[in-house]
């Protein structure tokens, strides 16, 4: 085989590491994008998270079996790698934690404010959010509830039942309730820092 033939291979197997990178990658972001209805098991949620699956290992094996035919089987081993690995990790995670941690993170200085307000008596009862917080909350606005904050991050649509971010001015205690639907109370159970818990 020529240098020119050997290097038109090498592109093409590249490509292919490319795509089944990229396929995981998309899965991954599914997974975490996707998450405050996957949790819940909303159908639209599930037919994407499905979707990305199929994508990813789909375009896994079909990679795979490509480079085997092409005899790249050192490009074909690093794409098992690739698949293997990024199959691990979203297997791994937990995507709520992963999602409400660094959408904590990422607002924590905006959340602050609002929690200032919160306690200062001037933010309303039902407070239309700053547009930067405003995709957190299913509504876009921030409830006062019996002393505390509220942020709807999600709701099934028959309000039976619902998880969100409560700020708690003090400490919440073990029967601390928080209603977070219609039908639904939710009890504080992790503490993300500066007062603001995580509402299940």
């Amino acid at each position: 085989m020529s240098v020119a033939q050997e290097a038109r291979r090498a592109g093409h197997a590249h490509r292919f590491l490319i795509a089944v990178t990229a396929s995981w990658l998309s899965l991954m972001a599914c997974n975490y994008l996707a998450y405050p209805l996957y949790d819940a098991l909303s159908l639209l949620a599930l037919l994407v998270i499905a979707a990305c699956w199929l994508l990813a290992v789909g375009g896994s094996v079909a990679a795979l079996v490509a480079l085997l035919r092409r005899r790249a089987y050192g490009w074909a081993a690093g794409a098992l790698v690739v698949a293997l690995g990024s199959g691990l990790v979203v297997g791994a995670t937990n995507w709520q934690r992963t999602y409400v941690d660094s959408q904590f993170r990422l607002h924590r200085s905006q959340l602050a404010e609002l929690a200032a307000s919160h306690r200062a008596g001037t933010l309303p009862s039902d407070a239309v959010l700053p547009w930067r917080l405003r995709y957190l909350s299913i509504d876009g606005q921030a409830h006062r509830r019996d002393g505390a904050l509220y942020l709807p991050v999600w709701q099934d649509w028959r309000a039976e039942s619902g998880v969100g971010l409560g700020y708690f001015p003090t400490s919440p205690g073990p029967d601390t309730l928080i209603a977070t639907a219609a039908g639904d109370k939710g009890h504080p159970v992790r503490y993300l820092g500066d007062g603001w818990w995580w509402i299940a």
